[in-house]
């Protein structure tokens, strides 16, 4: 049987004691108002243009809700009265409403006059209701608060880990507005552990809480987990509002083995597909694994479009600073979606601020930015924060040098899978990157990221934005990645670049310039910087096919493997993963020989091919580059496997317009057309010549 495709809803409140059955369990009175819908069948059929985007000819689970704030009766859901819990309750600024207050670390006032410090509210669900995890392990709790003040509040709830597992951390703004916290739940264990109840609301003593309603949702497990469709939270793919909201809300319900479906529709008249104003954030506000993202038609996708307004990427793994512990998300599919990065609207690089000799990304003049902390004025102009379209950025653990990601997996995203997806128009960064072990990249079309012209003169293709508006087509790190069948078009930096990462295939991909002013450093590149164990590498039966023009663009490099071409390959402070020699970091530095890089200073890091390993490089086809292939930066104590490499019709390109290039002293710049090139080490019958640049 196929996944199932409806939420069972049972509600706590402290109005009425309630519990609503999947068999059609009575409901007590008052009657509550239904909300939400939360879910529409997976062959739910495409709305008509002019529509609202929902369906009434399909059913639907609707949510009950009932109110629970201050002065209501306890029923079902009951306020805990301990030694640190005491709260008061207090008016709102407007006088509309009351709510709970907490004390901040100070004593407040209690019934048994206890002088405890207060930082909590404590909450325990009746047991007859909800006890050990019975009859679902699975909850939403919302939490309704004033957003006064600049602190945190942190929820705490009883898991089979722990009665005082942490839940979701709350950043708050001081708007003065009247805030809802979502947060699916799914492990609550609820057996009146955390001090006699279930769960707790921490001020963390950084500023009070004033908490207004609270609601607990009971939600009825399935073993092959169960399907939302975006649009049952108000997505619409037909008209001209924005949907990140509606879509966030929809994966905030979201537990392990649970599936988010888009509405298909790129190929049906009058389909504007998701507006994407806010970064969507695929594992957010919880941590999860095991989580699918797909179109409801894998032959006709569903578009997420960014907007002119949005900040930073269209879709994200999950925040900084926010979901702890990435390696812990694993098993993420992704696939048969479409992502547009809107180029022509969004700007990668703002003006030049006073004080400054080039243009900088600031969050003001440019789509630089989170709508979230993780992108502050300190840290905005940093990738993370680069109007790009997607990544997956899980969990990589750059102080292992062996790359254990089977021994160490609590460090280490595994088992994602992204296939038949394309990615349009991206404005700067990377059209995808992506970060963890074992991942399988298929079947995935780039169609165009970032600027990259370089000889003055030369038309931007992009001119809302300077030369150094780089984009990748797909960048990433990690080991035991198959990327294959995947075709990426005008990328500006390089098409597919890697920073390290041990038993990684590369094979059947094409890398193209088309013709016009376009082109990119390389078309693969596999530059180790970050994990230095490249042994097992293969990179086989790729194409490399150079159409731009030859002074306004173009490819410089086929496939260049090592990552002295940039900056020698010198990095401060460099991760615990790489192999290299600190000296002075100059171009005659010998090879490491196995020897780790020390992280205290400078190192010219290097690819490791440890013994017992190889490296292949054969069978790909490089046409109309200037260099074909680059190998600069191996410390080979294992085998390379170099064979069936093919060039046709290498030609100049832009590559002497980029200024930012440097190279030793007494070695030519002005180098013509090389087939094969490597230095660090040398290989016979490749021509041995210093390739540096630094941008």
């Amino acid at each position: 049987m196929g996944k199932r495709n409806i939420h069972f809803y049972f509600v706590l409140a402290l109005t009425l004691g309630l519990v609503t059955s999947a068999c059609g369990g009575q409901v007590v009175s008052p009657t509550p108002t239904p909300k939400l819908r939360v879910v529409n069948p997976t062959s739910a059929p495409t709305p008509s243009p002019d529509d609202s985007g929902t369906d009434s000819s399909q059913p639907e689970i609707t949510v009950w809700e009932v109110s629970f704030a201050p002065g209501e009766q306890e029923n079902g859901l009951s306020l805990g009265k301990i030694e640190d819990a005491d709260i008061e309750v207090v008016d709102l600024p407007d006088g509309s409403r009351q709510g709970w207050r907490t004390g901040n670390g100070a004593a407040l006032p209690a019934e048994d006059n206890n002088d405890g410090l207060d930082d909590f509210i404590q909450f325990a669900v009746r047991d007859d209701i909800l006890f050990e995890g019975s009859p679902t392990s699975r909850v939403v709790i919302e939490v309704e608060y004033l957003d006064e003040g600049t602190d945190i509040f942190l929820l705490q709830y009883d898991s089979p880990t722990g009665p005082f597992t942490d839940g979701l951390v709350v950043f708050k703004e001081d708007s003065g507005k009247v805030k809802t916290m979502t947060l699916p739940l799914c492990n609550i264990y609820f057996g009146n552990r955390s001090n006699g109840y279930d769960f707790r609301i921490s001020d963390e003593a950084d500023g009070p809480e004033t908490i207004l309603r609270v609601t607990v949702r009971l939600v009825e497990e399935s073993a092959e987990g169960v399907t939302i469709n975006v649009d049952s939270c108000g997505a619409n793919p037909y008209d001209d509002q924005p949907d990140s909201d509606a879509i966030q809300t929809c994966i905030s319900q979201m537990c392990s083995g649970d599936t988010i479906q888009f509405t298909s529709g790129i190929e049906d008249q009058g389909y504007k597909g998701y507006l994407v104003d806010k970064t969507i954030f695929l594992v957010y506000p919880m941590l999860n694994s095991d989580l699918t993202f797909e179109s409801t038609d894998s032959s006709n996708h569903a578009l997420l479009q960014a907007t002119a307004d949005l900040k930073g990427f269209v879709v994200r793994l999950s925040p900084r600073f926010y979901v702890g512990s990435p390696g812990l998300i694993d098993d993420i599919t992704f696939h048969h979606l479409d992502i547009d990065g809107n180029r022509a609207e969004r700007v990668c690089i703002g003006d030049t601020l006073p004080g400054q000799e080039q243009p900088t990304a600031d969050g003001i003049n440019d789509n630089a930015g989170s709508w979230l902390f993780d992108c502050t004025e300190e840290n905005i102009a940093d990738s993370y924060c680069a109007p790009g379209s997607l990544t997956l950025g899980g969990g990589v653990d750059t102080d292992d040098p062996g790359q254990d990601y089977l021994g160490n997996p609590d460090l280490w995203s595994t088992n994602f899978i992204v296939q038949d997806v394309v990615i349009a128009n991206t404005e700067c960064g990377t059209a995808f990157g992506f970060g963890g072990a074992a991942f399988v990249i298929d079947s995935v079309t780039i169609d165009t990221s970032g600027e990259h012209t370089h000889a003055p003169g030369c038309e931007l293709t992009d001119p809302d934005d300077p030369v150094s508006a780089w984009g990748d087509g797909i960048t990433y790190v990690g080991p035991a990645h198959q990327l294959t069948n995947n075709l990426v078009m005008d990328a500006s930096d390089i098409g597919m670049v890697s920073f390290g990462g041990r038993d990684v295939l590369i094979s059947n991909n094409t890398i193209m310039a088309r013709p016009g002013n376009h082109g990119m450093f390389a078309g693969i590149a596999m530059h180790p910087n970050t994990l230095g164990d490249i042994g097992g590498l293969e990179v086989s039966n790729n194409q490399i096919i150079n159409e731009a023009d030859q002074t306004c663009g173009g490819i410089h490099a086929g496939i260049n493997l090592g990552v002295h071409t940039w900056a020698n390959g010198c990095m401060n402070n460099p991760a615990g993963a790489t192999y290299g020699v600190a000296e002075d970091c100059s171009n005659f530095s010998p090879a490491p020989q196995g020897e780790l890089c020390d992280t205290d200073t400078y190192c010219r890091t290097w690819g490791h091919i440890p013994e017992g390993k190889t490296l292949t490089l054969k069978d790909n086809y490089v046409k109309g580059t200037q260099v074909g292939y680059i190998i600069s930066g191996l410390d080979v104590l294992g085998d390379l496997d170099i064979s069936g490499n093919e060039v046709e019709d290498l030609h100049l390109t832009d590559w002497e317009g980029d200024r930012n290039c440097e190279w030793e002293p007494g070695y030519s710049y002005n180098w013509d057309v090389i087939d094969f090139v490597a230095f660090d080490p040398p290989l016979d019958g490749w021509e041995e010549q210093l390739i540096f640049c630094l941008r």
